[in-house]
């Protein structure tokens, strides 16, 4: 659990005649992570001669596919997997059968423009609807014929222009928004541009009679188009409600294939020979060996490789299903390298462990779970927000109890609860208050810190020391220095474990000498950052008791309280929506603040003493099918 995954690198040799053979197999098992042949004696390897073939046949059926997909509101899936012998031959088939498809879809976005270049007329020209001039009869030799808009403020103007310009006559009529809309006739030779200072200008619109016989000819026009559109859609649809599954399909079946030929080009090749390299979980090799030497027997050759130092193998984390959450998290920030320890479960303690700290109120971890709860079930499962809500769950379970710890339930002790419900003075334990003990909270997240801290240093020693040597004992040195610091500090400030302060001075000493040698000068530069490291977790008390206060403020400011009377029923209604309201959003807000700070004490300062990341996720060659099944 602490280690990702054991890999091992394997190394299959095969006849360039059984190559789809072995990669069909190996697509199957889904268990090899496939890399580049860096053998440099060998070529790099094309796609499989079957690529050309597949991908030609791809790409029709995704227009198929798109096309019949365009026709669905809804579209239906395949009730059951299909299996395919021969992919092609099916595309083939299917495309044989859908030769009309793209000729209808051709025609009907033919339509489908026609209608939409109607619209757009019967809109330009309901902006001239109001002139009664046949347009067929504005044709002179010696004129020339403008369409002016002119706003309401301008039409005065406009008139006494128009009325002062000589060899000018107009006609007007009422437009849209109070406007009024001009045809201005001038001589062909006169200059126009005087219009554009009250309105704005336009030629004629091309058309045959007045602007509203043109706009009812194409209302009656549009009312056809959409017959016919109407007609092409049910006889479309009827079409891909029949080929839109099998098209899905059969794209699925092409894709598998298209990925099993364009592997090759991860292959090295000799004349006759395929070489195909790549990492398996070390305790599936026997499984994979058997499987081969049964399919193919000699004409296969499956051994261990030898791989460099420079390689760098996959990373598969296997941790307990309550660790996946924080497992996600880990591979949100960065997957661990192969060879470094995969803190996966050690956050599934540590965050939890934080979370409770500070949120520390039973009726606030109770209403956590919940909403967790609640998330989870309307999440899409393995999402950012469906692993998160599985963390606040988890969360939430040491939290009620830290709660009952605290005597915290909304702000109120166990006691005060008890009067409420008429047990006056009844107390059944003294319980730990944050803000009275503030003191001693502060010292517990000081020595959480310490001890979250030194563990980094260990696992961070764990890690280096089958790469240096010099660096884990540095990283022991930074332990050292943590633990002694802590109760030096502590004896000669505060008086604390007085037999250990002069030991703890003479190994944080030492621990600074060691460090010197091992990681130089600038090392002891750091070591103040130590300190702020430690001191960052004091969060922990500071986060922990303004939640603590917050909620007593709602109790103390927001209580309601019952009137026989009605602006007391209405005040009471108001007051408990309100207070109610209240302890749910500092609930939220403390959920918020407690995962988070939990979180970036346990990816900042902790994961800074030990964890590189970087890893590179295992992904096995494999297929995902949704709609088909291995023939």
């Amino acid at each position: 659990m602490l280690k990702p995954v054991k890999m091992t690198k394997i190394r299959v040799i095969c006849l360039k005649a059984i190559a789809p053979q072995v990669v069909k197999s190996l697509h199957n098992l889904s268990v090899l992570h496939i890399t580049d042949s860096a053998l440099p004696e060998l070529e790099r390897a094309g796609p499989l001669p079957s690529y050309d073939e597949v991908a030609g046949r791809l790409v029709k059926i995704r227009s198929l596919r798109e096309a019949l997909g365009s026709a669905q509101n809804g579209a239906k899936l395949p009730k059951k997997k299909q299996a395919y012998e021969d992919p092609i031959a099916s595309a083939d088939e299917l495309l044989k059968k859908s030769d009309n498809v793209f000729t209808l879809f051709s025609a009907k976005e033919a339509l489908s423009k026609e209608l939409d270049a109607n619209i757009a007329a019967q809109k330009s020209l309901g902006e001239i609807a109001g002139l009664s001039v046949d347009f067929s009869e504005l044709d002179a030799a010696s004129l020339q014929f403008l369409l002016v808009r002119v706003p309401k403020e301008k039409m005065k103007l406009a008139r006494e222009v128009l009325a002062a310009t000589k060899n000018c006559t107009y006609t007007a009529a009422e437009g849209k928004g109070g406007a009024s809309i001009l045809i201005v006739a001038l001589k062909k030779e006169q200059d126009a541009k005087f219009l554009e200072g009250f309105g704005a200008v336009s030629p004629l619109p091309q058309i045959s009679s007045t602007p509203k016989k043109e706009i009812a000819g194409l209302a009656e026009n549009e009312a056809a188009l959409r017959e016919k559109i109407g007609a092409s859609e049910n006889k479309f649809a009827k079409i891909a409600s029949s080929l839109y599954p099998q098209a899905l399909s059969v794209e699925e079946a092409l894709t598998i294939e298209a990925d099993r030929a364009q592997v090759a080009t991860s292959f090295g090749a000799s004349a006759s020979l395929y070489f195909i390299e790549g990492w398996a979980e070390a305790s599936k090799f026997p499984g994979i060996s058997a499987e081969l030497s049964r399919q193919f027997g000699k004409k296969l050759h499956l051994s261990h490789a030898q791989h460099a130092h420079a390689d760098v193998p996959p990373t598969l984390l296997d941790n307990p299903e309550r660790a996946k959450p924080f497992e996600y998290l880990v591979g949100f920030v960065s997957l661990p390298q192969y060879n470094e320890i995969d803190p996966s479960i050690l956050l599934a303690l540590i965050i939890p462990l934080m979370y409770a700290l500070i949120l520390g109120d039973a009726g606030y971890a109770a209403l956590s779970f919940v909403l967790a709860y609640w998330m989870v079930k309307h999440s899409e499962k393995g999402s950012l927000l469906n692993q998160v809500a599985l963390i606040w769950m988890i969360s939430a379970i040491p939290a009620f109890i830290f709660g009952i710890a605290f005597d915290e339930y909304f702000g109120f002790t166990h006691t005060h609860l008890a009067s409420v419900f008429g047990f006056a003075h009844m107390q059944l334990y003294q319980g730990f208050h944050r803000v009275e003990g503030i003191t001693v909270l502060m010292q517990i997240s000081i020595i959480v810190g310490t001890l979250h801290l030194a563990l980094g240093f260990i696992l961070g020693a764990i890690n280096e020391w089958h790469h240096s040597k010099k660096h884990a004992a540095a990283k022991l040195f930074w332990l050292g220095i943590l633990i002694a610091g802590f109760f030096t500090i502590g004896g000669f400030m505060y008086g604390m474990f007085p037999p250990l302060t002069m030991p703890a001075a003479v190994l944080l000493g030492l621990c600074v000498v060691g460090l010197l040698f091992t990681e130089g000068v600038l090392a002891l530069i750091e070591i103040p950052s130590l300190l702020g490291n430690v001191m960052s977790y004091l969060r922990i008390a500071a986060v922990g008791v303004g939640g603590v206060i917050i909620a007593e403020m709602i109790n103390s400011l927001l209580m309601p309280h019952f009137e026989f009377s009605i602006v007391g029923v209405l005040a009471f209604i108001l007051t408990a929506v309100l207070y109610l309201t209240m302890h749910f959003a500092a609930c939220i807000l403390v959920m918020f603040e407690a995962l988070v700070h939990g979180a970036r004490l346990s990816v900042v300062e902790f994961f800074g003493k030990f964890y590189r990341g970087g890893g590179v996720k295992f992904a096995p060659f494999t297929a995902r099918r949704n709609y088909t099944s291995e023939a």
